[in-house]
Formats: C-alpha cells, sequence, structure tokens
C-alpha cells in the first residue's frame, strides 16, 4: 500500500483533498537520544501523523478546551533523522481554558535528580539535562477553525527564544478522547509530531 503524505506548507498538490480526513499514518523508525547524546534505543516503530490539517468540519474550540496528555512527541528534524526529545513516556500536558488561556508541561521523566538536593547548585551536566529535558511555558491561544490550527501566543517559556513569539499547531486529527498536531517550529529544528490523550478526572479516592 503506498501512502501519500505531505509536508506542511508544502507547495506540491494536495491530491486528495477531495476525500475524507487522513486517517493514515505512516510508520517509521527512529533512534531515541537522551539529553547527553546517547542512544537508548533503536529501531522503535513510531506512528507519526499526516502534516495536513484536517480543516474546520471537526476543529472548533469547544472541542479543544480542556486539559490533554502527551502520550509521544516525535522530531523529524532538517536532516530526516527522528529523536524523541522527551523520552518514549513524556510526562507533560497542555490545558487550554474556556478563557483563551492556556498552559504547556513538558518533562522527560529519567532526568537524573540533582546530587546536591539544591536545585540552585546542580552541576554542569545536571543543568544540562533539566534544560533539555524540560519545555513549560504559559500564555493565550486562538483557533482558526478554517485553516484547522490552533496557535499558541507565549507569553513566558522555560526557552527563552519562544518569548513573545506566536507557535501554530496543525491538528491533523481529534476525537471526543484523542489529539494529534503537528508543529513545524519546535524548539529543535524540524517538524514535531504529538499525540494527546484528554485528561480524566482522577477518581476519589476512599475515605
Amino acid at each position: 500500500m503506498t501512502v501519500h503524505t505531505r509536508r506542511p506548507n508544502s507547495s506540491k498538490p494536495d491530491m486528495e483533498r477531495t476525500t475524507a480526513p487522513i486517517t493514515a499514518v505512516a510508520l517509521l523508525c527512529m533512534t531515541v537520544v537522551l539529553p547527553s547524546g546517547s542512544a537508548i534505543g533503536q529501531s522503535h516503530m513510531v506512528t507519526l501523523p499526516s502534516g495536513r490539517a484536517i480543516g474546520h468540519s471537526q476543529v472548533i474550540k469547544d472541542r479543544l478546551v480542556g486539559t490533554w496528555t502527551y502520550e509521544s512527541v516525535v522530531v523529524e528534524r532538517t536532516d530526516g533523522t527522528k529523536i524523541a526529545p522527551f523520552g518514549l513516556d513524556p510526562k507533560g500536558f497542555i490545558t487550554l481554558s474556556a478563557d483563551g488561556r492556556y498552559s504547556l508541561q513538558l518533562i522527560r521523566p529519567d532526568i537524573p535528580k540533582i546530587a546536591s538536593k539544591d536545585r540552585l547548585s546542580g552541576t554542569a551536566e545536571e543543568n544540562r539535562a533539566v534544560a533539555q529535558g524540560v519545555v513549560s511555558q504559559f500564555g493565550t491561544y486562538s483557533v482558526n477553525e478554517a485553516e484547522g490550527t490552533l496557535t499558541l501566543h507565549v507569553e513566558t517559556s522555560s526557552f527563552p527564544n519562544e518569548n513573545g513569539t506566536n507557535e501554530e499547531r496543525i491538528i491533523t486529527s481529534i476525537s471526543a478522547d484523542k489529539l494529534q498536531w503537528t508543529n513545524p517550529t519546535p524548539t529543535t529544528p524540524g517538524i514535531a509530531y504529538s499525540m494527546l490523550r484528554r485528561a480524566r478526572v482522577p477518581a476519589e479516592q476512599p475515605q
């Protein structure tokens, strides 16, 4: 079976413009890299969504409002290599509030502890692992239903290059419980593919 995909902003004609929203995905191999650069796994099969927005028929603000937890984040670099910058089991979420504000947190679960137990006294290697394994930002957001995109208007980010920027997310799939998007301008140059699941209120613990 041949699967036709198109990168965001591609100038090539879209041969499937009149068909139903894309559901096919490509299974691609990747090498996952730790912040230190050492490989922790090879030939992992990773599902990447299409890079094409699904359009206004499904993307409306009310469907996006709430908290979504990250299931995977894969970056396809400009040289074609693929990495999981937050590991194979990223910990994080994005909350989109009804009043148009958002908060985003993404953290590698395997960041080593600071040996000194003092956050302000980490070694150069410890601080590097934290800096490369954490992205935190907040601001406001807007939804373009006609284009099928979500734009984050970043007020402040742990990666200061993002401060004051507008970051577009191209929504490729959305349902009541699952959300997929591509980010054409991630913090690591290339294209980032994210899969998220709607967070559920935890069950009350027995008294």
